[in-house]
């Protein structure tokens, strides 16, 4: 069975908190968030954060299903004024890795971003140390724009910012 990406749907919250806590045990490195603070959010909060994902232009979150399985994760928001969208919480199981669904799931993002007057390029973040992710993203055509932040749960690290255009 192909894997299917598409928007989340209120209804998806248990499959959204379900992926991200695997992400952040996976590779807690690649996100901003905690494991034990994404833990500790009630149902409530998780079924917020996807209904607010779920429709409008503020931001998207786009899963990816094998069946009945949540396999992987990409979200998208618009950064205020400009002409960015900031690409976040991308993750792909490690039984769904090697194949297209990180491109399936960027495609998403990228589609949705078009979709927005005046957006005209994706830009991610990226810790410093993680290669992978990098090395995924220079595949795609994201490049270094040489800025970079704080990572914030140890600033004695960096996110690199990476970008491409639309």
């Amino acid at each position: 069975m192909p894997v299917e990406v598409r928007r989340v749907r209120p209804e998806d919250w248990a499959a959204w908190k379900a992926i991200r806590l695997e992400a952040l045990e996976d590779t807690p490195m690649g996100f901003v968030e905690r494991l034990a603070d994404a833990q500790h959010k009630s149902d409530a909060q998780w079924q917020e954060r996807t209904a607010a994902a779920a429709e409008g232009d503020a931001h998207g979150l786009w899963l990816a299903w094998d069946g009945d399985r949540p396999v992987g994760c990409a979200g998208a928001v618009r950064y205020e004024p400009g002409g960015d969208a900031l690409v976040y919480a991308v993750y792909v199981s490690p039984s769904a890795r090697g194949g297209q669904l990180l491109d399936q799931l960027l495609a998403a993002a990228t589609g949705w971003a078009r979709s927005l007057l005046g957006v005209t390029r994706l830009v991610l973040e990226v810790h410093e140390d993680n290669a992978r992710a990098r090395a995924a993203y220079a595949k795609r055509a994201f490049v270094e724009t040489g800025r970079s932040a704080p990572y914030v749960p140890d600033p004695s690290w960096l996110e690199l910012e990476l970008a491409r255009p639309l």
